[in-house]
């Protein structure tokens, strides 16, 4: 994007002055038509008759390599440029762009507009003197004013703030790029002022040897960046790099601008504070993220950082009303007492916030989640090996408990791994939307078992109830597996970004994006509840009523264990999520955690130790013997994936 955006640059001023530069003689004209040859003008510009001759401009985006407005000489060529003017900076809000319009400003408007104006005489100033040369130290210290006046944006609402703050920043991007253009470029330069440092390198031959490193310093912090993530940048022209750091901006773009959206809901609050000067990183080129080689920013903590505190890296982003801070892409590499070293994917304007409070739930939760999930891995394993190999309990029913614990599978094995893994934005993504898609998978297996035992009990009377329906797999299959994709698709195609976060690889949920996943699984668990009470409703009526081989069961503790078991194999105990408020939040996040986790250990004690046939199974593989020729075992079969008439030997 930076690409695109710094080829914004002398197009963005060429109406604002045309008519100063052209003068009475270039007057287009519709007669006598001078721009018929296509070649008379250079790439990337326009041709213009006038009544004696013609001229060729360069398109928006674009200047002319004699720094001419308008040119004839066939040797000029248009160059995009490298950064922007006020056009490419102002934000889409109501707020700025009254600011714009040459109409009264609204009085509640005043105050700010003056500020944003401030910012936007700044680029004024270079974009509409764009021959003339671009100094850094003058830009830096055009920008000194408006950091003394930094302290009244907190008189602004949150959004005008973030607006500001955008504007500035980019702002000051914008004009230490545009120095680069200019021969006094050509040297490394330091510019020290109260409010702000800025040091720029060009690079000539410091990156002509492999695995180089550059490092810039700016008040007491440090930037290093490696001479291959600056190759990557594909800069074209003058090559360089520039670290600038601000005094005064942390106690304005405070940490209300950020929320820790990976801290569960627990009793317990997070404390959050600021505790570095906001410090930019800028670079030539084109702007990327997910570098092959990180940048590590160095930055000095204004106070010493506590043992119980630990530290959040965060960059500044503009994608929700005028911007936030968001630890999305950056990841703390050390943590000491007077510095914080951050790796980040790309180049950003980046702070150190500090969280503090009681974190004692949140990593007891963590450690429970964790090990409940490796407990129902290896539990997983061992009931699809069970459905597999155990030939006296094939049947529709074990096939529907295979696909759902190979869905589980997969889908815990992927959120143990790769649920944190926010380096790669990209990569980030892509493990969001398998996760969506696994998870979405296990609930509508959930669903179908849940109908399939809702129709085994009310048909109890009927032996071979599914082998005389013929119900093809193909078909539970093309449901189990295709509506979670068609769900992705579409929710992918609505809001694409809404794949990963700045601190987890899941679904965004600030945007409400994360009703894509909530949305089916609310429904799943409604549609669950309701089969299962129906069903255990069944159930006890007919009970009594049932052959003589279901009839001999009277374990009524197990059988009541069983069907109660059936809550959290069909996930109902998901809606223990829905609880997590009040004084009573700590108390349901653990029995979600602990609940929800074990799902796997559920499914392998419920379809497999406790079904008579398997553990006979079992018996047979550990001592070696050979199945004994027996009677028919259909019914048996059948009743064996049901929880009220397993049979428990």
């Amino acid at each position: 994007m930076r690409g695109f955006n710094l080829l914004l640059f002398w197009g963005c001023c060429v109406m604002h002055s045309w008519e100063r530069h052209t003068g009475p003689t270039l007057k287009p004209t519709t007669k006598d038509n001078k721009c018929r040859d296509s070649t008379m003008c250079p790439s990337h510009a326009t041709c213009t008759s006038t009544v004696d001759s013609y001229y060729c401009a360069c398109k928006q985006g674009f200047r002319s390599s004699n720094g001419q407005n308008h040119f004839k000489d066939p040797g000029v060529e248009c160059k995009g440029v490298p950064f922007k003017c006020k056009e490419d900076v102002i934000p889409d809000n109501e707020q700025v762009q009254q600011c714009q319009e040459r109409t009264t400003v609204k009085p509640e408007y005043v105050s700010f507009c003056a500020q944003m104006n401030n910012i936007f005489s700044v680029l004024d100033n270079v974009c509409e003197n764009k021959t003339t040369v671009v100094s850094l130290k003058n830009t830096t210290e055009s920008f000194v004013p408006v950091l003394k006046q930094i302290s009244t944006w907190t008189n602004f609402t949150k959004e005008e703030t973030s607006s500001l703050a955008t504007v500035f920043l980019e702002s000051v991007e914008s004009l230490t790029l545009a120095a680069f253009l200019k021969p006094s470029a050509n040297v490394t330069q330091t510019v020290r002022t109260d409010y702000l440092d800025i040091e720029s390198k060009v690079i000539n031959k410091e990156c002509s040897e492999e695995n180089v490193n550059l490092s810039l310093a700016a008040k007491g912090d440090k930037m290093k960046i490696r001479c291959s993530t600056i190759e990557e940048s594909e800069s074209t022209g003058t090559t360089g790099v520039a670290f600038v750091s601000f005094v005064g901006v942390e106690s304005v773009l405070n940490e209300r601008f950020f929320q820790d959206h990976q801290a569960p809901l627990t009793t317990s609050k997070i404390k959050l504070k600021m505790n570095s000067r906001v410090v930019g990183g800028i670079m030539t080129g084109e702007k990327k993220d997910g570098f092959s080689d990180p940048v590590i920013y160095t930055l000095e903590n204004i106070q010493p950082k506590q043992e119980f505190e630990r530290p959040i890296c965060v960059s500044w982003s503009t994608d929700v009303k005028g911007g936030r801070w968001t630890s999305f892409g950056c990841v703390i590499l050390e943590a000491s007492e007077i510095h914080t070293v951050c790796s980040c994917n790309r180049m950003a304007n980046l702070a150190v916030i500090m969280a503090s409070g009681e974190l004692t739930m949140d990593f007891s939760l963590y450690v429970i989640s964790h090990v409940g999930m490796i407990i129902s891995l290896v539990c997983l394993v061992l009931a699809i090996a069970t459905f597999l190999l155990c030939q006296s309990i094939r049947n529709h029913i074990t096939y529907l408990h295979l696909h759902l614990c190979v869905c589980l599978l997969l889908a815990q094995i992927l959120f143990l791994a790769g649920i944190d893994k926010t380096d790669n934005q990209t990569g980030c993504a892509i493990i969001a939307g398998f996760l969506h898609y696994l998870f979405l998978a296990c609930f509508f297996w959930m669903l179908v078992e849940a109908v399939m035992l809702f129709l085994m009990v009310r048909n109890l009377k009927v032996v071979n109830y599914f082998s005389s329906r013929n119900i093809k797999m193909l078909h539970i299959c093309a449901f189990g597996y295709g509506l979670p994709v068609l769900v992705v698709v579409i929710s992918a195609s609505v809001q694409s970004q809404g794949y990963g976060m700045h601190n987890r690889c899941w679904l965004n949920t600030e945007t409400g994006f994360i009703w894509s996943f909530l949305g089916p699984v609310c429904t799943v668990i409604a549609i669950n509840s309701i089969l299962l009470t129906w069903t255990l409703w069944i159930l006890r009526q007919r009970l009594s009523s049932v052959n003589a081989e279901v009839s001999t069961l009277k374990d009524t503790r197990l059988l009541t264990f069983k069907a109660f078991a059936q809550l959290f194999i069909l996930g109902c105990s998901w809606v223990l999520g829905i609880f997590q408020i009040g004084p009573v939040a700590g108390v349901m996040a653990y029995l979600f955690t602990i609940i929800n986790s074990l799902q796997g250990a559920f499914i392998f004690l419920i379809h497999c130790l406790l079904n008579r046939q398997v553990r006979e199974e079992y018996k047979r593989w550990i001592t070696g013997k050979m199945k004994p020729s027996s009677q028919s075992q259909t019914s048996s079969i059948l009743l064996s994936s049901m929880p009220s008439t397993s049979k428990t030997g």
